[in-house]
């Protein structure tokens, strides 16, 4: 008698299942992460928030902020005389901010709105250290892995040299500042201090 070799059966054997396979997790980083920074009282809120994300390595786009600051700085818009300034002597409160502190070669400009204490309203890119006059809270949101662009100039002889010619004629002229209908009038002295002065205010005994 000859042992005939059994054939292995083909296919799944009875009762058997497939293994379970592991779950696979993927990890996705947000575009934008959100960070809440509290500034103490007596410090200057920009250069906080610019020795924060030299730290820490991380650029922030500022979106909003509360709080009061004194005695704030700003730059004069054209027509004035490249690097003039107004200064506003006293406290005001925070009403917006606007900054981006990215790495170079971007440029950080610090724009504020601030409310007066008899209700002016100013605002402007800040010059200068901007000194909180109590907790000064700012919301922010870090840029992952922005993209620079650099996108071309257009050629515009016209427009150009329109805008030099009256930026000749209105060179040394600082614009005019005055108060709102409240009642308020503003004084410039010297050229670069602001001091708000309250309008008398006339009774007509008749009514």
């Amino acid at each position: 008698m000859e042992a005939v070799p059994r054939q292995r059966p083909r296919g799944r054997p009875q009762g058997s299942k497939n293994k379970p396979k592991p779950p696979v997790y993927l990890t996705l980083e947000p575009p934008m992460s959100p960070y809440i920074l509290q500034v103490p009282s007596g410090n200057d809120v920009v250069a906080s928030i610019d020795r924060f994300c030299r730290e820490r390595g991380v650029g922030l786009c500022l979106l909003s902020g509360s709080g009061s600051v004194a005695d704030v700085t700003l730059r004069q818009p054209r027509p004035a005389a490249p690097g003039s300034t107004i200064t506003f002597h006293g406290k005001f409160d925070l009403l917006s901010l606007s900054a981006a502190f990215l790495p170079p070669p971007v440029s950080t400009s610090f724009a504020v709105s601030l409310a007066g204490p008899q209700g002016q309203i100013v605002g402007g890119f800040v010059s200068g250290p901007l000194i909180s006059a109590g907790p000064v809270y700012v919301v922010a949101a870090s840029l992952n892995n922005p993209s620079y662009h650099r996108l071309p100039v257009a050629e515009e002889k016209g427009e150009n040299s329109s805008g030099e010619a009256e930026a000749k004629e209105g060179k040394g002229r600082s614009p005019p500042v005055s108060g709102g209908g409240g009642g308020e009038s503003c004084r410039i002295d010297d050229g670069s201090d602001v001091v708000w002065a309250p309008a008398a205010i006339l009774h007509n005994p008749s009514l």
